[in-house]
């Protein structure tokens, strides 16, 4: 799906489009946010276009103009940059694709994002799943409302279990030893995917290494030398050199080979794999995928999920006397159950997640009902996995030193000193402070 397009400008292709100002979203130099018109202007991509038209019907009095943007990454911030340098034509609510641009929106530099801690009540922001919102919270200061989180569970093929008699893993060393065993028994058959954000935000995202810990929106942790980050280049070591692991991107069409050839036997991945992938994409037959929880890493009493994916909605600091609208529009978009029950990817906010699963846990596409694993997913999402501005740089980084060490057989373990070397470069280049 275009919602979940990894790609990224490049900075030469970002300067482009801020100087040409690509029409057409609604910004340009005619004063102001909401252009100057009185008008709360709403840039949302396709999926949201008609839940904020449902909005705006139910509004006949609050006179609005909807805009659909592109999810594709760096988009938002390029086109704020350029209502920056016009001074006119911000968006008074935005929705971002990738939640971690929050981070670029409200910095000191772009000072687009309103914080909306006096604007949506305590009551209502303590609705949203637990950690959800840490991606849109620096400095003690909310700056977005998730719409949809996607944590990671552990994907299965129970046909395939059953047939080559093995046992759903409950921790990373059982993960290990399985995927070791396939391997060796059936060739070919893989246990997970090592690319980019499906490699950094699922294992290393759920053991917790600090490869973004956002401490504000100027100081970032990283520290890939702990223990929570080298116990992953053990787990990946010896599944990479029996490619039971593969380095091809999951989005990328060469992924469905291995679902046409029943060789998905596990796939560590974000919870709308569940819909959007496995049947669509790999072609895996229904009646076979299953959830479990996230494998438990030594020493730990529970499994924690990484995160890849999910949407985010902001309000603009420029909004003006449009501030209430706007805020009551987000609330309303991420917090009504009825339109999240509705949509197609995890709400964030608790209730609607709740009244979401009733369809999930009944369709027959699954061998067993995923809710179970998907709502424990949800309620463990790893601390310190932070919105940071070098987003693109961190996924390139980790292809650029693991994925390279991995199709070459390096030593992964060594392969961490250079990634923390790019990410502290990436980080300082972006304004932070490494601490």
């Amino acid at each position: 799906m275009k919602r979940w397009r990894a790609a990224s400008l490049t900075a030469a292709a970002a300067l482009a489009l801020v100087l040409s100002g690509c029409g057409g979203t609604g910004g340009g130099a005619d004063g102001g946010s909401g252009g100057g018109k009185g008008e709360l202007l709403v840039w949302v991509d396709n999926t949201r276009m008609p839940a904020a038209q449902q909005y705006k019907k139910a509004h006949p009095d609050l006179k609005m103009r909807i805009v659909t943007i592109p999810p594709d990454a760096g988009y938002v911030p390029t086109k704020i940059s350029l209502a920056n340098r016009t001074k006119s034509g911000w968006p008074d609510v935005v929705f971002l694709a990738n939640p971690a641009e929050a981070a670029t929106l409200a910095s000191e530099k772009f000072g687009y994002a309103a914080p909306l801690d006096d604007l949506v009540p305590k009551s209502v922001r303590d609705g949203f799943t637990p950690g959800s919102l840490d991606t849109c919270t620096f400095g003690g200061k909310t700056y977005c409302l998730r719409n949809d989180i996607a944590p990671t569970v552990l994907w299965y093929d129970a046909t395939l279990m059953k047939r080559y008699g093995y046992q759903v893993p409950k921790t990373w060393a059982e993960y290990q030893r399985t995927g070791l065993k396939a391997a060796e028994e059936h060739p070919g058959t893989i246990v997970g995917a090592v690319n980019g954000k499906y490699g950094a935000g699922i294992y290393f995202g759920s053991s917790g290494c600090a490869t973004r810990d956002t401490l504000s929106l100027t100081e970032v942790h990283i520290d890939l030398g702990q223990a929570n980050c080298t116990r992953v280049a053990d787990l990946l070591q010896p599944l990479a050199r029996e490619k039971a692991v593969t380095t091809v991107v999951p989005i990328d069409p060469g992924f469905a080979k291995f679902g046409k050839g029943d060789q998905i036997l596990m796939l560590p991945a974000p919870a709308w794999f569940g819909d959007f992938m496995f049947g669509p994409a790999f072609k895996v037959p229904k009646g076979r995928i299953a959830a479990a929880p996230m494998p438990t890493w030594s020493g730990e009493s529970k499994p924690y999920a990484g995160q890849v994916g999910g949407g985010a909605f902001l309000v603009s600091a420029h909004a003006g006397e449009r501030t209430k609208e706007a805020a009551d529009l987000v609330r309303w978009m991420t917090t009504d159950v009825t339109l999240q029950a509705e949509q197609p990817t995890y709400p964030a906010f608790t209730a609607a997640a709740n009244k979401w699963g009733e369809a999930k846990s009944k369709d027959p596409y699954y061998a067993a009902d995923p809710m179970p694993a998907l709502t424990a997913a949800a309620s463990a999402l790893r601390p310190g996995f932070g919105a940071v501005r070098f987003e693109a740089d961190w996924q390139s980084s980790f292809n650029d030193t693991l994925v390279k060490a991995i199709d070459s057989g390096g030593n992964l373990r060594s392969a961490l000193g250079s990634w923390q070397d790019k990410l502290e470069a990436a980080a300082k280049t972006s304004g932070y402070t490494v601490g």
